[in-house]
Order: structure tokens, then C-alpha cells, then sequence
């Protein structure tokens, strides 16, 4: 029944879909102007301890998922040009989405003032500075306002696969008896060192039944899932990245829960094979408002298509293999405008590049996403800073480039053919979205 319901949706979605690609520049823009570090001579208490705060803390701390901690004026001076050298590049700190496509909350990126400051300190030998030049610490954007409810995993889970790669999934019990509304969430990693990301959905009472019976099929808690979820549709609540320290909805929107409800989580952990790793026992927090102006709910997009048979086939040394789809998604909102307020990117670790687009009804594009320098590693969701209005007649589109050169392999191995699947290959885009 499934895979009739299925092909009957890929018939529908396809008659009123745009397989046309992005334009090559898409998402891009000229590269930044150098700036001129506002001061001559920066000093570490008065200028980059408050970037270091602000931007790397929350991960590079003692015990944290980073080599090493940055807490601390000795601490950053022995690593100053491993620093400069990691933000001039963008690569820290870690924040996929292009600076050209879209503007979201709590972005992590660094502006050219403050690269400026750590370049100009960092060839200046580093100064430290008077400790009383030092400004209050900032205040974060990130972290719950407030916390109603906390749940934890309902065992603590050792990761044991051989190749230090684990996804696991784990059934909560939900214990509110009464209606609710996720209105922001945070995630509290019991080894931060060994979770490298988490999801976490509202699984409703319908559902519940599909997903205890994958649950019980394995031992242990929870079960394998490192394709996901098997289930289509349902809405990813928030996640987690090494650094977040949890957030609240934007204003007025939250997720219903319904009594008799699960939460589920998919933990991804990441390990060196062959090392001794701690049992993790995550717990997660969330913030509830009994009623919200908006409810949120979920829309995905990607080419039925490509689940059937190996029809998004990426050949072994291909090192841009390209796959879009577009189409108008009032054909599954019944005709409904609605806002987006979150996107986010799904590929595996053949992914190069990848954008996420609206393609209005006169035909201009625009940019909701595009990460130039794909990683598995860093994926996440985004929080738009300002919803965007989609109405009927304008299409969602979703582009990704693959590389399945024998340089981009994850391991040793050699290139092979790949489609989509579990340990393959997906092409995915998830919205975050409310009605009126």
C-alpha cells in the first residue's frame, strides 16, 4: 500500500514539477573586501576574548567536543595561529550557509571586522593586554528563556560500531497529559565529546505504534536508523550541533503535542574506531505554551522519484553529479499559502554543494539556503531571521551536487556507483512552516 501510495504521489508531483538546475552562480557573491582592523594593536582582554566568547567557547572548553580549550588568555595565545588560521578560511566557526544566501538567527559566522582584529593580534605577537580593559561578556543569542519540561533517553546507550559511525534512535515517553506546544528546546549530550549531532521529532499517537515495533525489533535501546527515519512527513522538533546551547521558536509559533505522543531523538556518534567510548544517556529540555498564534508543522522536498529503483544515479568517479527538483506545494497544502521560518539540507558524505530555492511564479529565484562546501559533519537547521510568505503558483526547489571522485571517498575505499538509500546517497530539503 505504501509503495502504490507512493507511486501515485510521484505521478501527481510530477506532472506540475520543474527539473530545470540553478544557475551555476547561485548563492554566491563577489568575495568579501578586506577591512582594516579597527585598532592598531588589538589586545586579548579588550578585543578577541569577547570574539572568543561570543563565537568558540561553547565548544572549545575543557571536555568539550574540541581538541582543545580557548578559555583563557595562555590557551589562546599558544594556539593564535591555528586560530587565524581557521577563520580566515571560514572553517571556523562552523556555519555551512553561504553569507550571500539568506539571513538566520543565532549565525555563528565571524564579520570582517572581527577576522580583522584576530589577524592584527595574531601578527602582532598576540598582546594580552590589562585584564581591566576587558568588557562584560556578551550576551548570547542562543539558550531557553525558560525550561517547563525535561525528559531524558530512557537508558544509556554505548556506541559499538566498528567504524566509529553510529545513528541510533530512541522512543521518549511524553508526560504531559494535556495538549501542548513546543515553543523551544535544548539538548543536553551526556558525552558531548562522542554525540556529534541530534534531531529531535513529535512523534504523533498515530505513528507511535510503526515506531515501538522498529524499537522492539532491536536489542538494546533504541535501534539502528543511519538512513533516518523510515517514516515520511513527520516534523523535525530542532537538533542539536556541538556548541548549541538550545533556543526558543521565534515569536508566537510552536509544535502541538498531543497526549499519548513520543518523542523520538536520532543521535549520531562519532568516534575514533577501536577506542573505548562512555555510555551516553542524553537529555533533552524543552520550553511549552499552552496555546501559540501559529502552529508549525513540516514540508520536505525532494523528487519521489528518486526512491524508486536507482534513479538518482551517481556514478562511481563522477565528481559533479547534479540532481534538482522543484515543484508547487500547494499541491499537498490544499491551495494554502503559508511563512517558512526554518530550512535545512540533507546529503551523506559525497555531497559537495547544495542549495535550497524558491522559484516565484513570474520566475524570479530566490535563495533560502546554498552551502558551497558541503560537510556530513556540520549539517544543521536554520532558524530564518524573517519568515518568507510562499503562496500558490511559486516552487520550492532543492539542488545538489554530489562528488564521488576517488578523492572524496570517506574512507579508503574506491569509488562505487550510488543511488539513493540508507548508507548511499539523499537529496533532501526540510521546511519548517505555519499557515495562517
Amino acid at each position: 500500500m505504501r509503495r502504490h501510495a507512493l507511486a501515485a504521489t510521484t505521478g501527481l508531483l510530477l506532472t506540475r514539477c520543474s527539473l530545470t538546475p540553478l544557475p551555476e552562480d547561485f548563492g554566491t557573491c563577489e568575495a568579501e573586501m578586506p577591512v582594516d582592523s579597527p585598532k592598531a594593536e588589538p589586545t586579548y582582554h579588550a578585543d578577541i576574548r569577547p570574539i572568543l566568547a561570543a563565537r568558540c567557547v561553547t565548544c572549545h572548553v575543557d571536555g568539550g567536543v574540541a581538541p582543545f580549550a580557548l578559555t583563557t588568555y595562555a590557551q589562546a595565545h599558544d594556539f593564535r595561529d591555528i586560530i587565524t588560521t581557521a577563520v580566515a578560511s571560514r572553517r571556523m566557526p562552523p556555519w555551512p550557509p553561504g553569507r550571500c544566501c539568506g539571513e538566520f538567527r543565532h549565525d555563528r559566522s565571524l564579520t570582517p571586522e572581527q577576522l580583522a582584529l584576530l589577524g592584527t593580534w595574531a601578527e602582532n605577537d598576540a598582546p594580552e593586554g590589562d585584564p581591566a580593559d576587558a568588557p562584560p561578556d556578551p550576551e548570547l543569542e542562543e539558550g531557553l528563556s525558560r525550561f517547563d519540561l525535561e525528559i531524558e533517553m530512557p537508558a544509556p546507550y554505548t556506541p559499538g560500531d566498528p567504524d566509529g559511525n553510529d545513528l541510533r534512535c530512541f522512543l521518549l515517553d511524553w508526560p504531559i497529559d494535556q495538549p501542548t506546544h513546543i515553543t523551544g528546546l535544548a539538548v543536553e549530550p551526556g558525552d558531548a565529546g562522542l554525540l556529534h549531532h541530534s534531531l529531535v521529532y513529535a512523534i504523533p499517537q498515530a505513528k507511535v505504534a510503526s515506531y515501538q515495533a522498529q524499537d522492539d525489533r532491536d536489542d538494546g535501546p533504541g535501534w539502528s536508523c543511519p538512513g533516518g527515519l523510515a517514516e515520511g512527513g513527520d516534523t523535525v522538533v530542532g537538533g542539536w550541533l556541538p556548541g548549541s546551547l538550545g533556543y526558543d521558536f521565534p515569536d508566537g509559533i510552536g509544535r502541538s503535542v498531543a497526549p499519548g505522543s513520543k518523542i523520538l531523538v536520532t543521535n549520531h556518534y562519532k568516534y575514533t574506531p577501536g577506542t573505548a567510548v562512555a555510555a551516553d544517556r542524553t537529555t533533552i529540555a524543552f520550553k511549552l505554551d499552552s496555546t501559540v498564534e501559529r502552529e508549525i508543522s513540516g514540508v520536505v522536498v525532494y523528487n519521489p522519484a528518486w526512491l524508486l529503483g536507482k534513479t538518482m544515479f551517481i556514478k562511481a568517479g563522477d565528481d559533479d553529479a547534479t540532481f534538482t527538483y522543484g515543484y508547487d506545494p500547494s499541491l499537498v497544502t490544499a491551495g494554502k499559502p503559508f511563512l517558512i521560518h526554518g530550512v535545512s539540507l540533507h546529503m551523506h558524505e559525497r555531497g559537495a554543494s547544495g542549495s535550497v530555492a524558491i522559484e516565484r511564479h513570474g520566475g524570479d529565484l530566490e535563495c533560502l539556503l546554498h552551502v558551497e562546501d558541503w560537510d556530513y559533519h556540520w549539517q544543521g537547521e536554520y532558524l530564518l531571521a524573517d519568515a518568507i510568505r510562499i503562496e500558490p503558483g511559486d516552487q520550492l526547489k532543492v539542488e545538489c551536487h554530489f562528488d564521488n571522485s576517488e578523492q572524496n571517498q570517506p574512507t579508503s575505499e574506491a569509488p562505487r556507483d550510488l543511488w539513493w538509500g540508507d548508507d548511499k546517497e539523499m537529496c533532501i530539503a526540510s521546511l519548517l512552516i505555519s499557515f495562517d
